[in-house]
């Protein structure tokens, strides 16, 4: 006759499971930085409110260079047609919260939200945080993922 695992087992495989997938997330992360694929970038922060270099409104996702309120709408538009899970949403509600504040008179201000989610992801390796590592690197997988789209009006 064969038994069940026991509870304890089951734990085991479950952990096991997601110490993979951690590790597999940061091999990919830890390779994409060696190769140069690091989307990071040391462009300064502009002021002038939803404007790109040309002084034009952007009309597609560059999460490097994106005003806060830019990325709200963004986000909301994501969540309600279902394309970005309500679990993420907290990574990029961080997100804005940091670019802006929390004051309106910063969220036209343009922020590299991909060099911010590198840098979050990047700290929770250092300590070591399983939870802060998925949180951070799904994150920076949804923002590859929309990278180029279309923007939605604001």
């Amino acid at each position: 006759m064969k038994t069940s695992p026991s509870l304890f087992d089951t734990l085991q495989q479950l952990r096991s499971q997601q110490q993979n997938r951690q590790l597999s997330l940061m091999a990919q992360y830890q390779q994409k930085t060696k190769t140069g694929n690091n989307p990071t970038d040391t462009t300064p922060v502009k002021n002038q409110p939803g404007t790109g270099d040309n002084g034009k409104t952007p009309t597609q996702v560059d999460f490097s260079q994106m005003s806060a309120k830019q990325l709200h709408t963004w986000l909301q538009q994501g969540l309600s047609s279902g394309k970005i899970p309500p679990e993420q949403e907290s990574a990029f509600k961080t997100l804005i919260f940091s670019a802006s504040s929390g004051d309106s008179k910063n969220e036209h201000r343009l922020v590299n939200f991909s060099e911010k989610a590198q840098e979050g992801l990047q700290g929770a390796l250092r300590r070591k945080d399983s939870s802060s590592m998925l949180f951070w690197a799904n994150a920076v997988q949804t923002m590859k993922k929309f990278q180029g789209e279309k923007l939605p009006a604001l």
